[in-house]
């Protein structure tokens, strides 16, 4: 059976020594720059070649044995499903096409989380199976995911439904997320972004240096399936590397802070009884090591370091520039040195030149570039509904205008014939009294004067 306890702990190991990738646990950097480690290099291969062989029988191990975790513990879940959500498509009656998509969707985790390039997706590495690199670059063969869609999902919008559907579940959904992180961990190298993701989806600080926590019951199948098809090749490498083995175990102790990214459930830690912790390093670590251990609760603070530190007093206040003693609080919290010692000053660009910036970098994409884009439109869209309202009353207006008014628009009609006869003259209204007594006065004033005309010689 092959020891699963310490695979990706030695791969890490070569990959960090002889291809310079970023380590994924953290303590293996510490191990490589310790002074001390002279019994663990030897036992490591000497050139870039023994190295290269190593790293790569490893990762073909370690990636076997993802994948087949992997694909059972996908068909444990999709099972589960399909007995809950009772289907009568004919597609779920066949076990082989429930493979076939189980194995098209692990294709399709390999293909986003190692085969990142073009080249590799042409050229698959040596570490994945051959059935499974023949799947990648065949896109014929029916569990590739393109061929696979075309086949089933393209014409049937009922089975292409509910397979989004399945795999939308909150619990296949998380499955499918530690495969890939599995597959993402063999693969190595991780990006700052990948360790900022998995730390976000799993809110655990352990999980951002690497660790993969799944079930127990996984790393159960796997130890029993694996133990019968690799024992007899095991029993000859671990007397051959028995040595580097136990080193191995040694240092990897340390791991057991943030868990095994290979142990498929959550182990405790057992003490090994043949093992002396204490020969991990022959000597005193560095201060750089001593100082990352001394901020771990892992290792124990003797009371001897307690007794070394100085016990110094502390200030009763903070700073103060000085002054009488008759001087206020307010005087001190307004002293100018204090505010130039306290405040920070704010070296943040202005308005226009973080606009230049952003229209260098966004262009036309850029927010106030859009709202300023936005502010014109509204305002041309305004002048137009203006200059259509001013339209509309000139017209109105004029209309208006060239309308009659109504006096003579009637037709003459035509006159009858007959003799016409003059109506006789209305009878005058009665004067009121006063109006006659005053037109009787006014006529007398006017009368002729008729005596006779009188000369005297």
């Amino acid at each position: 059976m092959v020891k699963n306890k310490n695979e990706m702990w030695k791969l890490d190991l070569l990959e960090s020594k002889f291809q310079n990738a970023s380590p994924r646990f953290p303590h293996t950097k510490k191990l490589l720059v310790a002074k001390h480690n002279t019994k663990l290099m030897k036992k490591l291969p000497t050139t870039p070649e023994e190295a290269n062989l190593q790293i790569n029988s490893l990762k073909s191990e370690i990636f076997h044995m993802k994948y087949h975790a992997a694909s059972k513990k996908l068909e444990k879940e999709i099972s589960r499903l399909l007995k809950q959500k009772s289907t009568d498509l004919e597609f779920f009656k066949s076990e082989d096409n429930v493979q076939l998509l189980i194995t098209s969707k692990l294709i399709k985790g390999i293909t986003s989380t190692i085969l990142l390039s073009k080249d590799l997706k042409t050229n698959p590495p040596s570490y994945i199976m051959t059935e499974i690199r023949d799947i990648i670059t065949d896109s014929n063969n029916p569990s590739n995911p393109s061929c696979f869609f075309k086949t089933f999902c393209q014409n049937n919008k009922e089975l292409n439904n509910f397979i989004s559907n399945l795999w939308n579940n909150k619990a296949v959904k998380s499955c499918l997320n530690e495969i890939e992180w599995s597959f993402r961990m063999v693969r190595g190298n991780l990006t700052k972004q990948e360790r900022e993701a998995r730390k976000r989806m799993t809110g655990n600080a352990s999980e951002h240096d690497g660790e993969t926590p799944e079930s127990d019951e996984e790393s159960d199948e796997e130890s029993d399936e694996d133990s019968e098809e690799d024992s007899e090749d095991n029993d000859e490498e671990q007397e051959e590397d028995i040595d580097l083995e136990k080193e191995y175990d040694k240092f990897a102790v340390y791991d057991k802070l943030v868990g095994d990214s290979d142990d498929e459930g959550e182990e405790k830690f057992e003490a090994d009884p043949n093992v002396n912790y204490n020969e991990v390093t022959d000597e005193e670590p560095s201060e750089s090591e001593s100082q990352d251990e001394s901020e771990d609760d892992f290792f124990e603070h003797s009371e001897e370091e307690k007794d070394n530190k100085y016990n110094l007093p502390e200030l009763a206040t903070g700073y103060y520039s000085g002054g009488s003693d008759d001087e206020s609080d307010d005087d001190v919290d307004n002293d100018k040195v204090v505010k130039e010692l306290t405040t920070q000053r704010k070296n943040r660009r202005g308005q226009r030149a973080r606009q230049k910036i952003w229209a260098k970098k966004y262009g036309q994409n850029a927010k106030h570039v859009k709202l300023q884009q936005e502010q014109y439109a509204n305002e041309r869209q305004k002048r137009q509904l203006e200059y259509e309202e001013r339209e509309r009353k000139r017209q109105l207006k004029k209309q208006l205008a060239e309308q009659p008014t109504g006096a003579n628009t009637a037709p003459l009609g035509e006159r009858k014939a007959g003799t016409s006869s003059s109506s006789a003259p209305a009878e005058p209204k009665a004067v009121h009294p006063s109006w006659e007594a005053k037109k009787k006065q006014e006529e007398m004033l006017k009368v002729k004067f008729q005596g006779k005309k009188i000369t005297f010689d």
